[in-house]
């Protein structure tokens, strides 16, 4: 039997905060109508290309919506995961990203050139975020080994994830560009050898013209 599990990571479509450039880590406001369309192209990128055993999704509505979206279309509800739910942002909760810049400047000077050392005022750190997903990612993996999983989450989260993928410390996460909404990363997970092999990191070409990205100054 394989001891490989498929992982297939997807940010949530375009939400409300997104729209507004507001900083959501736990405020939750679900997606857009253009967010939806985005997971429902994702589902259909996923549905021709890959077949899911099983779903999970970060407990937060945009991504538990994108994971519900993504998965109906083969038959599958998510399970709620609070180990994959983005950073908790602290007095920057649902903060517009121009006045968490004025208002905190220094630390969020910090988010924006050296991502992995920063925290938000009164939130998660970074660091503490990296580990939490990392252990929640390959728990997941672990109990489906040898299965296809899908797992919606959130930016913050997968750009963590991506230093890991690419195989460098997660001093490293300013080098990483955040992915796209609704975008898809496929990886293997070896539980034996307890290694990672990226398939695809970030692909939306699927998305045409619904592609949406953060603000520059995020």
């Amino acid at each position: 039997m394989s001891k490989i599990t498929r992982m297939i990571f997807v940010r949530h479509g375009e939400s409300q905060g997104n729209l507004e450039r507001h900083f959501y880590g736990n405020f939750d406001k679900g997606l857009t109508d253009l967010g939806r369309a985005q997971a429902n192209a994702a589902g259909e990128y996923i549905l021709e290309n890959y077949k899911l055993d099983k779903a999970y999704a970060s407990d937060l509505g945009r991504a538990y919506e994108t994971g519900t979206i993504i998965a109906a279309k083969q038959g599958l509800s998510p399970i709620p995961y609070v180990g994959v739910r983005e950073i908790y942002a602290g007095i920057w909760e649902d903060m517009h990203f121009d006045e968490i810049a004025v208002v905190h400047e220094k630390e969020y000077s910090v988010w924006k050139t050296d991502i992995y050392n920063a925290r938000p005022n009164e939130g998660e750190p970074v660091k503490d975020l990296c580990l939490r997903v990392r252990d929640a990612v390959w728990a997941i993996a672990e109990k489906n080994i040898g299965k296809t999983v899908l797992v919606a989450t959130h930016a913050t989260p997968i750009r963590s994830l991506v230093c890991e993928w690419n195989h460098v410390g997660y001093e490293c996460m300013k080098d990483f560009p955040w992915v796209m909404n609704a975008s898809v990363s496929v990886i293997d997970y070896d539980i034996e050898a307890h290694t990672v092999t990226p398939v695809v990191i970030g692909e939306a070409g699927f998305m045409g013209e619904m592609k949406t990205t953060l603000p520059k100054n995020v």
